[in-house]
């Protein structure tokens, strides 16, 4: 899903009720002020997500990407999500995987949700957001049991 499209499908998700906040781009100052304080160059997908939105919050169900001035380094995961008001999501900054990006894991239990900051804007956080469908562990193999964050 290209950027763009974000704002149309939230728009069409607000005449059925959804309540979101979308912020404004993030300013190239604020970018390379967060690069430099969270010791980090951003990949493409993940600073073309900022330049397009510094952050976005949907009411219910409770779901918050960060806003560059609220991300935080946690070792080597760089949080930028919380679903469910309480589920970290996170970059694995250690290394690029094999897509050459930053794997977007659970920051508590490791689970690799995916690869790329895309197909996360573009699958993964409208999984949650429209379907109510946890992304943070793997709901195949976890015999349908929810499992502890």
């Amino acid at each position: 899903m290209p950027l763009d499209q974000i704002v149309h499908r939230f728009d069409t998700l607000a005449q059925q009720g959804l309540v979101y906040r979308l912020a404004p781009a993030a300013k190239l100052g604020v970018m390379q002020e967060s690069e430099a304080r969270l010791g980090v160059k951003f990949p493409e997908q993940v600073a073309a997500f900022w330049r397009a939105f510094d952050g976005l919050e949907v009411d219910n169900p409770p779901f918050k990407i960060l806003s560059l001035c609220e991300m935080k380094r946690e070792g080597e995961l760089l949080v930028f999500c919380v679903c469910d008001r309480m589920v970290r999501i996170a970059f694995d900054v250690s290394a690029e995987n094999k897509a050459g990006q930053w794997s977007i894991l659970n920051a508590k239990t490791g689970y690799c949700i995916t690869y790329t900051m895309a197909s996360f804007w573009s699958i993964h956080m409208w999984s949650w957001i429209v379907k109510h469908r946890p992304i943070w562990y793997d709901v195949h193999n976890s015999g349908g049991q929810l499992q502890v964050m």
